[in-house]
């Protein structure tokens, strides 16, 4: 009997570092801290809600922020 286990989830942390580097960082300019574990599910939630696997970053920090600000919650 062969044993097998469920794949772990893709990991984003490796393919797009820059751009979750930069989603903390628009976060940080706006007064939010937010772990990098966090701007890739905000992120993954937003291409999701799009039918899109990883969708660019906007040119614009004001849309990356917007797209991903209404996934957090304040702890």
């Amino acid at each position: 009997m062969i044993k097998l286990k469920f794949k772990d989830p893709y990991n984003h942390h490796f393919e797009y570092q820059s751009d979750i580097e930069r989603i903390v960082k628009i976060f940080a300019d706006r007064g939010y801290e937010i772990s990098h574990e966090d701007a890739v599910r905000a992120w993954e939630q937003y291409s999701d809600s799009m039918a899109a696997g990883w969708m660019f970053l906007d040119e614009e920090d004001c849309y990356v922020f917007d797209n991903c600000f209404l996934y957090f919650e304040e702890v």
